[in-house]
């Protein structure tokens, strides 16, 4: 069921959804909601997210895959101290916190 409420819509649903029918549900619905993800192509199984504060932005990635993945990103990786210069390589299993350059 969708219902337009104030300046949004609510969704409902009496039933579990199936992991093929989110697939195809979810991003539709996240779309139409104006949703965007923080990284695109960050593909299944890698978490990112982007906060923002000022004039300053962090991007914190966790890869819950057995496969390595690499990410756009620019700035400077805080957990390992080290330069992002256009793609952060973000091993399996593991995490990653890049303070984001930002154009002044």
């Amino acid at each position: 069921m969708r219902r337009a409420l104030g300046r949004g819509t609510v969704r409902y649903a009496a039933t579990r959804f199936d992991d093929a029918s989110l697939s195809r549900l979810l991003p539709r619905w996240s779309a139409a909601a104006g949703c965007r993800p923080a990284v695109e192509g960050a593909g299944a199984g890698v978490e990112v997210v982007r906060r923002r504060s000022g004039d300053a932005a962090w991007l914190f990635a966790v890869n819950h895959t057995g496969a390595p993945a690499a990410l756009p990103a620019a700035g400077h990786e805080l957990l390992g101290d080290r330069p992002v210069r256009g793609v952060l390589h973000l091993p399996a299993g593991a995490c990653a916190v890049v303070r984001e350059q930002t154009p002044r």
